[in-house]
């Protein structure tokens, strides 16, 4: 599934009375279940109105690389004189004129999602929200959201029928609405009406008939959020139950028994498990098995058991005995574990990297050409979401780095930090602005900026080159974002 999806909650409003209680909650919960089927996924929360629009035109220029585009919003939303808003954090609700200038009108959005040219545009809103407290309803306007034309190819979901106010709670951390897409959204083979069909009859339920949702559709074809066909890969040569890795169980043969005990996350059991492989009869262990060995040999490793980190350490030497004809499937696992998590689907950020400089190594080794092949394959469809992608032989990342220069005295003795302002990959700005609050950076060494970089990027240190407007040695304090975070690759 060619999938992007940006999902937006905010809660903490300016006003005590405007506060809301699950809002955030809902957007974190459901941005994961759609991570899970196979979306790709931004997720922005507690946005003010710069970074509300931010989102939203980011959203709109990613979108034109996707078949599929979904918007999600959870938090208030008004109508004026018959227009939809969705508001941030910072929306002043002081007058309707006020509101309109802070808040993002819904049909903007919809334009953006009609620019990119997505075959199904989907936008499901969890709006119309008061602060439950004094109100067990959700809405600003008295009206709630006003009816609104969806364009071909679209279908907009509302929390609520046209006029209606929405519960903030009534399903556990969250609302009625929002708690009800998460009941169904794995059903399987289930079309996308008959989806909404089964959460507006459980919305109505829950709420004892005073909250009914509300979708219009000029959807052509049918879309499922779940298809059955849920691993995020392509045309992998291996059992489903060790690409999808948390399907596994074991045979109770020798090698399964040592995969269980990897698996466990148990250091007790990983360590004497991990040691057997030393000595195990490797001709009788099939293709699929050897490849969800590797997978569970880094993440043992990662998790700090000293044999398996040995094993990574050395890996070219530890390998020669794993290959199967020309290919080394362990090796294919060690490198689609990095990327690819227990479901066999794109991790999207969280990549297993830290070991990744001993076993990119590798990639100027000409017998392990095949397996770098391999996850070159794997990872094409996701390349505008990586910027290094390994190969063999392998490239360098050219990136380039500016500083500012800040002055500060410390007991006395006049100090120099130097700020990080930019960070540019083929001549393309990828820093994400800072948030403009001091409190949100902090100070770092030169090696530890570096770290940073080479995490935040997935990239070998050693397959970096770097310029930059100031000579290394006088980069003794930066100051950098809290949360580094770097925009994906357009």
């Amino acid at each position: 599934m060619n999938a992007l999806a940006l999902v937006i909650g905010n809660a903490a409003y300016v006003q005590e009375k405007d506060k809301l209680i699950n809002a955030v909650k809902d957007a974190d919960d459901f941005a994961k279940k759609l991570v899970n089927l196979g979306f790709i996924v931004n997720k922005a929360t507690d946005c003010n109105h710069e970074q509300f629009d931010r989102e939203i035109r980011k959203f709109g220029e990613d979108l034109k690389k996707f078949d599929i585009g979904l918007f999600y919003f959870s938090g208030h939303g008004l109508q004026i004189k018959g227009i939809n808003y969705l508001t941030a954090i910072d929306t002043n609700f002081a007058d309707d004129i006020s509101a309109t200038h802070t808040s993002f009108p819904l049909d903007e959005i919809i334009n953006y999602m009609q620019a990119a040219k997505p075959i199904i545009k989907i936008l499901i809103l969890d709006a119309c929200r008061d602060n439950p407290l004094p109100s067990q309803y959700r809405g600003i306007n008295q009206d709630g959201l006003a009816p609104i034309y969806a364009p071909k190819g679209s279908i907009i979901a509302f929390s609520t029928s046209p006029g209606e106010k929405a519960m903030d709670y009534g399903a556990g951390r969250n609302s009625i609405y929002t708690g009800s897409l998460l009941n169904h959204i794995d059903d399987i083979n289930v079309p996308i009406e008959d989806f909404f069909k089964r959460v507006r009859t459980s919305v109505y339920t829950l709420s004892h008939g005073k909250q009914t949702s509300w979708e219009h559709t000029s959807l052509i074809g049918n879309f499922y959020f779940n298809s059955g066909q849920l691993v995020h890969s392509v045309d992998l040569p291996y059992k489903n139950e060790h690409i999808v890795d948390e399907l596994f169980d074991s045979s109770g043969s020798e090698i399964d028994e040592i995969i269980r005990k990897l698996k466990s996350y148990d250091w007790y059991k990983q360590s004497p498990a991990i040691k057997k492989l030393a000595r195990i009869d490797k001709s009788s262990i099939d293709e699929s098995t050897r490849f969800l060995l590797g997978r569970n040999i880094l993440q043992t490793a990662v998790g700090g058991e000293f044999t398996a980190n040995s094993i990574i350490k050395n890996l070219d030497e530890w390998l020669k005995d794993w290959f199967t004809g020309g290919e080394n499937h362990v090796l294919n696992g060690i490198l689609f574990e990095i990327y690819f998590n227990s479901k066999g689907q794109f991790r999207q950020k969280d990549f297993k990297d830290s070991l990744i400089y001993d076993i990119f190594k590798l990639e100027k080794v000409e017998r392990y050409k095949p397996s770098f092949d391999f996850i070159k394959s794997q990872l094409t469809p996701f390349h505008e979401y990586l910027y290094y992608i390994p190969s063999s032989p392998p490239t360098t990342l050219p990136i380039e780095l500016q500083f500012d220069e800040e002055k500060f005295m410390r007991e006395d003795v006049e100090k120099t930090a130097h700020r990080l302002i930019s960070i540019k990959l083929h001549d393309v700005e990828i820093l994400e602005p800072y948030s403009g609050n001091d409190y949100d950076t902090i100070s770092v060494s030169y090696d530890q900026f570096r770290e940073k970089l080479r995490e935040v990027l997935c990239v070998p240190l050693n397959r970096l080159r770097l310029s930059m407007n100031i000579e290394e040695e006088n980069l003794k304090m930066i100051y950098m974002p809290w949360e580094f975070k770097v925009n994906k690759m357009k």
